[in-house]
């Protein structure tokens, strides 16, 4: 394996050139080692991202690896290095605001204290030497923003420019999430109607708690931290909806808080009826009853899958768009009664704030989804529906979706008071969620890959998924990832008024205290995931579960 491209001197001093990065470009006292890399570095920092960008902070992660030892996907071997990052508000002096001696081959930076509206030239490095960005599918730098981006090569400081906050006070904070699959233990799979599973899957480093576990568990706790007030999982909550599986993923929920006040969920194509020997034990499906409903069971009470809900004063609307008995592989849809029920209750408030979620992704005219948008996507003409729905109800203000395990935002024709936002998958790359902080005037969302080390380590084992192609398709750009809407929300309760009028009774977690560190994660998730990964040993022999 090789890399491409270091730059040349005359590439750096054409670059070096531009104005806005010479601040940032004079701090860095050892030009001649930073930008003479070979591929005998030892210790060389790739695959830089810039992750999250509010108006106040930046989040910025790369991986350093021996260049010289790549594995059969093409990853190097992991290499322990020093992590810093140097960073200039352009037409200000540089200073160094990171720096941490602690070796590891995942870096993890937080900047904060910001200036919204302004731009910024940084260099994040590693053992003296710069970090080269990862690229999208247009080949521009993952590590600069779209906003004021400037020419850059590998290795070559980045650029973003903060936003400015949603204007008024903020009121409260949902996390939306999707696709943990708990239960699965190969990445990366897609199945084909014929039962081939392609490409290659990607598992777990042996003695690791088991992937899915693992993240669901960083899920649970970096939600909390990160000032969440509720959780939206929208869908694909299991492998293949196995009764253990389900109830593993209801103790890593519940470790967030009250199923029905704290968390909601939504059920996706791999949470569908089976039947399986693993679902068996479970309730009759309502649509067939020779299948069995093991989802229902733990997150449903009666026979309908969908739902409305309010907090705070927003209207959460939960949809089930597997709504149906198949094999997992169609595209989504909902049956007669629930949308029937969905039009009920946007009528009974057309102009009450309203989040909707599900697993299946409306797929817009306007917009370029996955292809074929039929499997990827709810179905067509149910698609149109909803689009028409929401215009003539203009309370509907987002619409969260997951299913295709990416970053994207989205604006419809029809709708266009509406943003529509996938979210990247919670158990593989990119490994993370969105942030929705809601303020008075507005909103912002923000996506946040996890932070424990353990979750990092298995983000960066999944990346080459898909022959290497999945970051190109499920990171997103930077404002797929990071935007912020201007809206009235003044008729919402803030979280903090809530919670003074209606204290909630002391929460006991389901899930031991991580405490905050690996050991700690490695205990806790290996504890709640026992039951899980026997089972999945018991099975192993029928077959390999879906990636995807």
């Amino acid at each position: 394996m090789s890399f491409c491209c270091h730059p040349t001197r005359r590439q750096f001093l054409r670059w070096a050139s531009l104005t806005a990065a010479t601040p940032i470009l004079i701090a860095l006292d050892d030009m001649p080692r930073a930008y003479a890399q070979t591929a005998s570095t030892p210790a060389l920092p790739i695959n830089l991202e810039l992750v999250t960008l509010t108006e106040t902070s930046a989040v910025l992660t790369w991986f350093t690896g021996n260049p010289t030892q790549p594995d059969s996907f093409g990853r190097l071997a992991p290499v322990p290095a020093d992590t810093q990052v140097l960073l200039a508000k352009v037409g200000a002096a540089p200073s160094e605001v990171f720096y941490d001696a602690t070796p590891t081959p995942y870096h993890y930076v937080e900047l904060t204290g910001l200036e919204p509206g302004a731009t910024y030239v940084c260099v994040a490095r590693s053992g003296g030497i710069p970090a080269i960005s990862a690229v999208d599918a247009f080949g521009n730098p993952q590590g600069t923003s779209g906003i004021n981006a400037l020419t850059a090569g590998p290795g070559l400081p980045i650029v973003f420019t903060t936003p400015q906050p949603p204007p008024g006070d903020h009121l409260f904070t949902i996390a939306l999430c999707n696709d943990t699959h708990l239960g699965e233990t190969v990445a990366g799979l897609i199945t084909t109607q014929g039962g081939v599973a392609l490409p290659p899957g990607i598992m777990q480093v042996p003695g690791r708690p088991p992937y899915a576990e693992l993240m669901a568990a960083a899920l649970s706790k970096e939600t909390r931290e990160r000032g969440a007030d509720v959780l939206l999982v929208a869908g694909d909550v299991t492998s293949e909806a196995a009764q253990v599986d389900v109830q593993t993923a209801r103790s890593y929920f519940d470790a967030f808080g009250a199923y029905g006040s704290d968390y909601f969920v939504a059920r996706g194509n791999h949470d569908r009826a089976h039947d399986t020997e693993d679902a068996a034990a479970c309730h009759p499906s309502t649509l067939d009853p020779a299948y069995k409903d093991c989802f229902r069971d733990e997150f449903f009470t009666d026979d309908k899958s969908w739902f409305s809900a309010e907090k705070f004063g927003l209207r959460l609307l939960g949809l089930d768009t597997y709504d149906t008995i198949g094999n997992g592989s169609f595209a989504g849809s909902m049956g007669g009664a629930q949308f029937d029920f969905v039009r009920s209750e946007l009528a009974r408030s057309p102009d009450q704030p309203t989040i909707v979620f599900g697993h299946h992704p409306v797929p817009l005219d306007a917009t370029l989804y996955a292809v074929p948008p039929v499997v990827y996507g709810l179905e067509n003409q149910q698609a149109r529906e909803l689009e028409q729905l929401y215009a003539a109800h203009p309370g509907v203000f987002l619409h969260h979706a997951g299913h295709t395990h990416r970053n994207k935002r989205a604006i419809s024709t029809t709708a266009p008071g509406v943003m529509f936002q996938e979210v990247g998958a919670v158990k593989e790359y990119p490994g993370g969620f969105h942030l929705l902080r809601v303020h008075t005037g507005g909103y912002a969302t923000n996506f946040y890959k996890f932070r424990e080390l353990l979750a990092q380590e298995w983000s960066e084992r999944s990346r080459p998924e898909v022959f290497g192609l999945s970051p190109l398709y499920t990171f997103g750009n930077t404002a797929d990832r990071n935007s912020v809407v201007v809206r009235d929300l003044s008729g919402l309760q803030s979280a903090a008024a809530a919670r003074t009028a209606n204290p909630a009774p002391q929460r006991v977690d389901t899930i031991p205290a991580t405490g905050g560190t690996s050991d700690a994660l490695i205990a806790g998730a290996a504890a709640a995931a026992a039951a899980s990964a026997a089972n999945w040993l018991r099975r192993k022999s029928s077959g390999i579960t879906s990636g995807e």
